[in-house]
């Protein structure tokens, strides 16, 4: 309700929210997309049970950290969806030795819309992307 009135910020007079209409070249004045997340927490998986899908488009460098709790060691399969069509395609393997972190960095100018980890094995796993 306190934003500056710019020609893009609307709210209803009394109302708590606003809505902000702007464009893409507005969102770029902001600086470039970053971020921290991923599809696992200290999460329960399950063998060969793909992950929800994460977003991976519109970053420029892109790096995973990958662990789990299992005893063995477990390889984890990434799969990219370039299409945004829900075409998967398998990108690497990563194996992960048990009470280590691994860290996939990606390479520069990768893209795809989507990504989305698939273990090899029952754990709990925490699986983070970092977005910069």
């Amino acid at each position: 309700p306190r934003a500056a009135g710019d020609g893009r910020v609307f709210a209803l007079p009394g109302a708590e929210t606003a809505l902000w209409f702007g464009n893409v070249d507005d969102l770029w004045r902001l600086g470039k997309p970053v971020g921290v997340g991923g599809p696992w927490s200290d999460s329960l998986v399950e063998t060969d049970e793909p992950s929800d899908p994460y977003l991976m488009t519109g970053f420029d460098r892109k790096t995973l950290r990958l662990s789990h709790n299992a005893a063995e060691a477990i390889v984890f399969r990434l799969e990219v969806d370039y299409s945004n069509r829900d075409y998967w395609k398998r990108f690497a393997a990563t194996e992960v030795p048990p009470g280590e972190t691994v860290t996939v960095t990606f390479p520069a100018g990768f893209s795809a819309h989507w990504i989305r980890l698939i273990a090899g094995g029952d754990c709990r796993a925490t699986a983070i992307f970092h977005y910069e």
